[in-house]
Order: structure tokens, then sequence, then C-alpha cells
């Protein structure tokens, strides 16, 4: 699974004449996916995450992308599979972010590029929505993926439609009719506010909310679109995606460094979660 934080680039000015004048300058998405990939016969879970960087002027905003990086440096790639490696790091390139690879068959760590950054804990945004899915699934208050709700006098989605554009309105409905305490149970039973790795002292246990935002800034529909509260390090996150990719398996992920440990590396399961069906 990978998970990447870049900014891009937009320029937008505002005249008289016009509202916006937009002029892209960067090639690189600003879409959060979560997909699966395969690489060479082994199924990867990947996330990709984009942040975006912009600096406000009195009338207009600007979008710059941030000059290139190294994100290998300080990177210890003992045990890691080279082959794996070597495609996570063409695919990030110079930006600024972190990849992290794992089998999600048996939890293993195939590779982290920019290890520090992916040792932390971030708001996960949206990527925190399939989560929130698959416990409104689980509690009825959806029946399938095509159960429409309705956001407006004449407005309506389902989960299919609000997956696939993002729909922060859909998931904030999904997260007042689950309530927070909900949120917090599904949220611990797929590994988040709690380490996913086993045997790496450096990643932050990360947290779920105790309370709700203030109704001014969303309630409890902002933890369910956007993360609000939540901290979630970028290992929480593949373990997650890996456990849906596997079918209902959460492993605890390892990241065997020594020759020994690669030798004896065995996979532990932390919990069978019910999502399979």
């Amino acid at each position: 699974a990978s998970s990447s934080t870049t900014p891009s680039a937009r320029t937008s000015v505002k005249s008289k004449k016009s509202k916006s004048i937009g002029r892209k300058t960067s090639a690189h998405s600003k879409t959060k996916s979560v997909r699966q990939a395969s690489l060479k016969g082994v199924p990867i879970a990947i996330v990709t995450k984009y942040a975006k960087a912009k600096t406000r002027g009195a009338r207009r905003t600007t979008w710059r992308e941030t000059p290139p990086v190294d994100p290998t440096i300080g990177d210890d790639s003992r045990g890691e599979d080279p082959v794996v490696r070597q495609a996570a790091v063409e695919a990030l390139g110079s930006l600024t972010g972190s990849m992290v690879v794992v089998n999600p068959n048996t939890g293993r760590i195939l590779t982290i590029v920019n290890q520090k950054l992916a040792l932390n804990g971030y708001q996960p945004c949206s990527t925190f929505k399939p989560a929130v899915a698959l416990a409104a699934l689980e509690e009825g208050v959806i029946e399938n993926d095509h159960t429409r709700l309705r956001l407006g006098n004449k407005w309506y989605m389902d989960l299919k439609q609000s997956l696939a554009h993002s729909n922060n309105v859909y998931f904030a409905k999904l997260g007042t009719l689950l309530g927070l305490s909900k949120l917090r149970e599904y949220g611990q039973s797929f590994g988040f506010g709690e380490q996913a790795g086993w045997g790496i002292e450096e990643e932050p246990t990360g947290r779920l909310p105790l309370e709700p935002p203030p109704a001014s800034q969303g309630g409890v529909g902002k933890v369910a679109s956007f993360g609000m509260g939540i901290s979630q390090t970028p290992l929480q996150l593949v373990s997650f995606v890996s456990a849906v990719a596997n079918g209902g398996t959460l492993y605890y992920l390892q990241y065997p460094k020594t020759s020994e440990g690669q030798e004896n590396f065995a996979p532990r399961v932390k919990r069978k979660l019910d999502i399979g069906r």
C-alpha cells in the first residue's frame, strides 16, 4: 500500500471582467484514490493521498509546486524487496511523500519509501470514507451500494456514486446516522487508534475523537466525511486497506530487517473483520 503527500500547482487570478482565469501548471493529480494493483504477481493494496500547498494573496490564490526532493534520504532498506522498492521509488519520484508497500495476504512490509514521514500520524481526510461505508453497511444504515440517500430537495446519491465522487455530503449524512460512538467502535475494530505494526516501536498509536466537532464545524458528519479529529498513520491505513483487499483478515504489519527475521517470518493475525460478504 502506498501513502504519499504531494503539492500540486494551479493558478487562479480574479479580475473585474472575469470571475476566474485558471491555468493548469502541473500534471500531478490532486485526487485521492483507493485501488488494488499487482506487482511481480504479489497483490498490493495501494492508497495514494495528495495534499495541496497554497499561498493566499489579497486578490488571487496561487497553487505552487514545492521544489524536487529526494524522499529516500535517511531510509534503511535492509530486508526490503529490492524490485518492489525500486518500483516504489520510481513511482514516488521527487515528490514530498511516502510509500508503504505491503503484501495483504501476510502483513509483511515489502518497502517503505521515506520512512520518517511514514511513521507519523495525519488527518485521514477522505481515506476514512471506506471505513464509514463498511460501518454503515454492517449497521443497516444502508442495505447495499445501491441504497440511495436524499441529500437535497431533488438530490439523491447511492454508495457507489458517492465513493466514486468522494462526496462529502453523503458521508456526512452516514456519519450523522451512525453517530460518533459507532464510528469509534468500527474505527477501533479496523485498527485505527492503535499501532498497526508488530515491533515497530517508532509508530505512534494515532487517535480517534472522544467528542464530535462543534456543530458550527460540521459535527460528527465532518468526522465521517473528512476524518476531523482523527490521527491516523500510513501503516494503519495500509493495514486496513490490506484487510479489505484480502477479504477481512487484519494482520499485524511486520518489517523484518535481518536475515534471521526474514527466514523466521510468519504472519500474525490481529483479528478477523466481518467484511468479506
